[in-house]
């Protein structure tokens, strides 16, 4: 595939600037750039979820404009979104063969049994262990993941030569979920091509033949993966070199032992799910959770945050109980929530980036003023201070937008999750919850995110601080809890002069 002179605009904003791009033969293309540097859009555009506005694409000396994901497929060309694209309600096999089930039925009647057979073959020619007759919405986040690879690859095989197109892949991946995919990354490469995106820059220089580099919608350079360094992509990618000491640890708080305790849990159980957990958080700490997949950190974040029932146990504020299963009683409280997945939880898509950044504080006297309306005063949304509010989020978070009026949905995956960022810093909470707050996100957009959390925890708010990355879990938190089986194993502790190993982590984990 060659691409020569692509542009592509939204409105006022040119999102793709004459990019000449070209995927060879059985070589993987790694392509990285800042949030809102053109990567998804790219790719958009080559898979046929958007029309380019000018250039061409030809794909094996033919000039090709694809109308939809489904005629790009027939071509063999698949995309696996950076957010996840299932349905659901659909079981994993009728998912795997989404848009393509018509290859299974006979006259009226789905053929159930020979999908069965071939998305377990799949799946099975994959190593990715699903259980495919389940609905999809009792999978958890990284199996829905497997299941996005599993069906991009399973799309193109009938294809001679296809070309996958894997964006962030790995953001929701842990380590086995990874090794798996570039395992089979690995074994295709004689007769696929692929092209990888990825914020985590050790991924590209690992799986990648080639490396190009967008910014601002254009391409800036490529590489042979052989002459880059993560340095040297970091610098072009963001036009400076980020910081020798990424979590700036000399910078963390200290906190006493006997610090004010702010939040409380005392036996905390979900059924299934978390088991008789207790801690406290102190006053401005930050307070590490890891584990494994499925140990129980995301359901823990979940229950600290009211967005899950308990079956048991107390939370408690300021010494005060907090009703469980109620998200408003926690946010009234002052608990905010970062959640895992910004699309579905985190962000209104379909709103402005105005009235998603000032959604918490609606009830506030922030944005509150007096309106009176015969001889009384009616309550309403103070629209100049909303809109004051979201022009601070954008310089301060540097989000990238055409304006605070642009809907959620049109900012690339980093710029949403600095939305949801710059809610809670406008509600002004005193607990914050966040998982996985820098997935999707590029390395000075990190910086940027690390450096708020430092500053809110300075400024006394206590943040708990749930992750995949263990570099990430231990740069930045006073305690680390280690989750294991739905239990909260052991808490270490995490001071600037003495940082646990990953390797002691990851023991207690796995209970080596």
């Amino acid at each position: 595939m060659h691409v020569d002179d692509l542009t592509k605009r939204f409105k006022n904003t040119t999102a793709l600037d004459h990019v000449t791009f070209e995927i060879r033969k059985n070589e993987v293309v790694g392509l990285v750039g800042e949030n809102g540097a053109g990567k998804s859009t790219l790719l958009n555009v080559l898979s046929g979820i958007y029309s380019a506005d000018e250039g061409r694409i030809v794909l094996d000396g033919e000039t090709v404009a694809f109308g939809s994901p489904t005629e790009a497929a027939r071509h063999g060309i698949s995309i696996v979104q950076q957010e996840q694209s299932i349905v659901p309600n659909l079981t994993g096999y009728e998912n795997l063969f989404l848009g393509r089930l018509g290859r299974y039925t006979t006259g009226p009647k789905l053929n159930r049994n020979a999908l069965r057979e071939r998305a377990n073959a799949v799946v099975d020619d994959l190593g990715i262990d699903l259980d495919l007759g389940s609905p999809v919405r009792t999978y958890r986040f990284n199996e829905r993941q497997m299941l996005e690879i599993a069906r991009a690859f399973n799309s193109a095989r009938d294809a001679d030569h296809p070309i996958l197109f894997l964006d962030e892949p790995t953001a929701a991946l842990e380590q086995s979920g990874r090794d798996v995919l570039f395992d089979r990354i690995d074994d295709l490469r004689d007769r696929a091509s692929f092209v990888f995106v990825s914020h985590e820059l050790d991924e590209v220089l690992e799986v990648s033949d080639r490396i190009y580099v967008l910014k601002d919608g254009a391409v800036v350079d490529e590489m042979s993966a052989d002459d880059a360094t993560e340095s040297l992509l970091q610098q072009t990618m963001v036009g400076r070199s980020t910081s020798d000491e990424y979590y700036r640890t000399h910078e963390q708080e200290s906190i006493d032992a006997d610090a004010p305790t702010v939040l409380s849990v005392e036996g905390l159980t979900v059924e299934d799910r978390i088991y008789d957990v207790s801690m406290d958080l102190r006053e401005g700490e930050i307070f590490g959770i890891v584990g494994v997949e499925g140990s129980g950190k995301q359901a823990l974040g979940r229950a600290l945050t009211g967005a899950t029932d308990v079956d048991s146990g107390t939370i408690l504020f300021d010494g005060d109980p907090v009703r469980s299963g109620s998200v408003p009683a926690f946010v009234d409280a002052g608990i905010g929530y970062i959640p895992k997945e910004r699309k579905s939880d985190g962000v209104l898509l379909y709103q402005s980036l105005r009235e998603n950044v000032s959604l918490p504080s609606i009830d506030t006297g922030k944005l509150r003023r007096d309106l009176p309306v015969i001889g009384r005063f009616l309550p309403i949304i103070d629209f100049e201070a909303e809109r004051s509010i979201a022009e601070d989020a954008v310089e301060n978070l540097a989000i990238k937008t055409p304006g605070i009026e642009a809907l959620a949905h049109t900012l690339s995956g980093g710029n949403q999750q600095k939305v949801v960022i710059a809610k809670w810093l406008q509600r002004n909470v005193d607990v914050l919850v966040v998982d996985n707050v820098t997935r999707g996100i590029d390395v000075g957009a990190k910086e940027e995110v690390y450096r708020v959390i430092r500053q809110l925890a300075a400024n006394g708010v206590s943040i708990v601080l749930i992750g995949d990355e263990l570099p990430e879990v231990i740069g930045m938190s006073n305690r680390i809890g280690v989750m294991r089986h739905g239990n909260l194993e052991t808490v270490v502790s995490a001071p600037v002069a003495e940082k646990p190993e990953e390797e002691d982590l990851i023991q207690e984990m796995l209970q080596l």
